[in-house]
């Protein structure tokens, strides 16, 4: 399951509420590069999101073919 969001707002939320441990990373590196005074792009967020999970999937399941 991959986390969407719809704005700003719930990307807030999300960090603020401690969000989903296996994303948390992945967004606060997101919001992290970001220009703290512009909205952020909540599409291109959950592209980073989409492109990071998969990255960290492939990887783990390398490992476990490895183990």
């Amino acid at each position: 399951m991959h986390i969407k969001f719809r704005n700003t707002e719930e990307v807030h939320q999300f960090l603020d509420s401690g969000g989903d441990a296996w994303c948390m990373p992945m967004v606060e590196e997101y919001v992290g590069m970001c220009d703290p005074e512009e909205d952020l792009d909540v599409t291109e967020l959950n592209q980073w999101i989409e492109t990071e999970h998969g990255s960290v999937t492939r990887g783990y399941e390398q490992f476990l073919d490895n183990v």
